[in-house]
């Protein structure tokens, strides 16, 4: 069930429409009937005077009812109403029987005469109000208020008819004197699945969208002078960021604006169980998880810095977790959710314990788990709920300072209220009950920032034994996928943010949250696509034939993968028997192109030479190597120039025997030697 919302008018106009049930008694918050009336409607409280002093006027709103006669009964004249109030609570368990249907004997009672409630607009929204007056002596009309404290106010509404409806609320009555004070702290966070996906596109899930929607609205709505301690997920913001959703980069810039006006809890990159890091002795992957954390809240929150001294978690530490966590300067943490139980029953949430071990500890603070229930589970409308939370922490700070020690005890409690969901799914329970703490001065709201690292006085707990992930086998598997990227890192050069994509998958995958498939989706594209890279290019295997000692070596080197690649060759003679200019060069071969590579040679001899070339990455890793043989045949080419002479020698011979053919023909036509025959 959702309320009202500061960004989303449906919602708004969600709360305005509701009506009044007609018997559900069993089903809401705040019915209490008197025992000789039969409630036939419940009224719901939209708005209402909390925080008052005596003589001044106590307004309600309630909803527009859709039902008709409650409509007609609430502005009729002939109508008529009792306001009864209750005596100062003064025990915490008074408010929470009040909240489920209790009942309550009233200290005073006054009469309103019809019409009871007038029509208004609230908010541009159509809605019912009343208006009590009080004062310090019994007067006509008027509700007699004798001293201060936080009290049921119920009032009940007959119709001309006789048909009935009722609302039961609670007011604080505050005075000049001097309180001490309940410290408080509100606390919200948001865990959701990883935005990467192993394919490289970035998913943000509906509910996911919704809880950092309902974050940003508390943050907007509540009192800006009181702030709150907000735990987000780093790589939920870089989610945020890379989204190709307009809509959650206008989310991510309201987040940005509203964070640093409050105390920023630090956090790793993705989930991470602390006792099986700790207990695997895993130091430096758990400090490089946080590191990365750390980067990204930097950068969201401005210029003030994350500190590490507080640590939230949902789940329990154990004895080296405690140990781990101090050593990285974390001082204080807070425990919400099901981890709370952990450390035993019948410890009492309201007050901070000195979890130790033998050489070090940790200030531990527990939520409250009924304040987180009552938030997570809103029963009534979102001012009911809000309410009904600041009455039960004003009357459990009144039964503290009324035990035997007195109001000193106080100095030694704190109440730490969280959703065990994380974000309250309502945010306006969350924003109107921190403006009713922040009007009630029996309350202080401390900032989870000013934690003090001190264990002096403080009860000490042991750390419980808490079962383990077996991290150790996720670290193996994930730096074999680091390694492969550092392998090829340097190669994509060119290709600006592959190889941190694939480090980044690296990291979503060191998540401890996640199952083991989960986990091979990610690391499996990581090595596939980095194997490919590293085996992108194949040097050749086939021998070569050298027609002379100085002869060119000319290689074909073809790309497989759809990036461009940027790789060192070196070629070795391991006999000394040929030399190569350059002997080592770089080359940059084109997404799924071919490179022709030509290199000088010179043989020392003849015969059959063994070469090696070597394919390395640019910072020398070696990548491939193929190991060939050169012929070099210098013969041939005394053979073509013994061809040449040759046949120079023949035409030569070809001409002179030629010209002495042609004299000699010549010479028998000549007519001394005609008559001579």
């Amino acid at each position: 069930m959702r309320y009202l919302t500061p960004c989303n008018a449906s919602r708004l106009g969600v709360v305005f429409r509701l009506s009044v049930v007609l018997g559900v008694l069993t089903s809401t918050l705040f019915i209490a009937p008197a025992p000789a009336l039969a409630i036939d409607y419940r009224l719901n409280v939209i708005t209402s005077t909390f925080a008052t002093r005596i003589g001044e006027r106590l307004i309600i709103n309630v909803a527009t009812p859709t039902v008709a006669d409650v409509q007609t009964m609430l502005i009729d004249a002939r109508s008529s109403a009792v306001v009864s109030l209750s005596t100062p609570i003064v025990r915490r368990q008074t408010v929470a029987d009040i909240v489920a249907g209790g009942d309550f004997v009233p200290q005073a009672t006054t009469s309103v005469r019809g019409p009871v409630f007038r029509a208004v607009n609230l908010n541009s929204r159509p809605a019912f109000q009343l208006t009590v007056a009080t004062s310090a002596t019994r007067r006509p009309d008027t509700l007699q208020i004798s001293d201060d404290g936080v009290r049921a106010l119920r009032l009940t509404v007959t119709s001309a008819t006789g048909l009935i409806a009722q609302i039961t609320t609670f007011i604080n009555v505050v005075s000049s004197r001097t309180y001490t004070t309940l410290p408080v702290s509100i606390v919200t966070s948001i865990d959701a699945p990883p935005t990467l996906q192993p394919d490289g596109s970035v998913v943000i899930d509906d509910a996911t969208r919704e809880q950092l929607e309902d974050l940003r609205d508390l943050l907007t709505r509540k009192p800006p002078d009181r702030p709150i301690a907000v735990r987000v997920r780093p790589e939920l913001l870089n989610g945020l960021a890379r989204s190709t959703n307009p809509a959650d980069q206008v989310l991510r810039n309201e987040l940005l604006a509203q964070l640093p006006a409050n105390d920023v809890l630090v956090s790793t990159f993705r989930p991470t169980d602390v006792a099986a890091y700790a207990a695997a002795g895993l130091k430096a992957p758990f400090e490089a998880q946080l590191l990365r954390g750390e980067s990204i809240l930097d950068a969201a929150n401005g210029p003030t810095l994350i500190a590490r001294t507080v640590w939230l978690t949902n789940g329990a530490l154990d004895t080296a977790s405690v140990d781990f966590l101090r050593d990285f300067g974390v001082t204080n943490v807070i425990t919400v959710g099901d981890a709370v139980a952990r450390y035993g029953a019948d410890l009492d949430p309201n007050r901070p314990y000195a979890l130790r071990t033998d050489t070090k500890g940790l200030v531990l603070h527990l939520a409250d788990t009924r304040y987180g229930s009552l938030i997570d589970t809103p029963i009534g409308t979102a001012y009911e709920s809000a309410t009904a939370i600041a009455a039960e922490l004003i009357a459990q700070r009144s039964e503290l300072a009324n035990s035997q020690i007195g109001a000193t005890v106080l100095g030694g409690r704190h109440v730490v209220v969280a959703s065990a969901s994380g974000v309250p799914p309502e945010p306006l329970i969350g924003s109107i009950l921190i403006r009713h703490l922040r009007n009630s001065p029996q309350i202080s709201l401390r900032r989870v920032g000013n934690f003090t690292p001190s264990l002096e006085g403080l009860a000490r707990i042991a750390p419980p034994v808490v079962p383990l992930v077996d991290v150790a086998a996720i670290q193996s598997r994930t730096t074999d996928a680091l390694n492969a990227v550092n392998l090829v890192g340097d190669v994509l050069a060119t290709n600006e943010g592959l190889t941190q994509r694939w480090i980044e998958l690296v990291d979503v995958a060191n998540d401890t949250s996640l199952t083991d498939a989960q986990r091979s989706e990610y690391l499996d594209i990581v090595l596939t696509q980095a194997g490919a890279v590293r085996n992108a290019v194949k040097l050749p295997t086939t021998s070569f034939t050298f027609g002379g000692r100085d002869s060119e070596l000319r290689l074909a080197l073809t790309n497989t993968t759809p990036f461009e690649v940027s790789l060192r060759l070196q070629l070795v003679s391991p006999t000394g028997k040929m030399t190569f200019v350059p002997a080592e060069f770089d080359i940059v071969i084109a997404p799924n192109g071919q490179q022709e590579v030509t290199v000088n040679a010179s043989a020392r001899a003849n015969g059959l030479i063994p070469i090696e070339m070597l394919l390395k990455s640019p910072s020398g890793t070696i990548l491939d190597v193929a190991q060939v043989r050169v012929r070099v045949n210098a013969i041939a080419g005394l053979g073509r120039g013994v061809s040449a002479v040759f046949l120079v020698l023949l035409l030569a011979w070809w001409l002179i025997h030629t010209r002495r053919h042609h004299k000699q023909q010549n010479t028998k036509k000549h007519p001394a030697l005609r008559s001579q025959s």
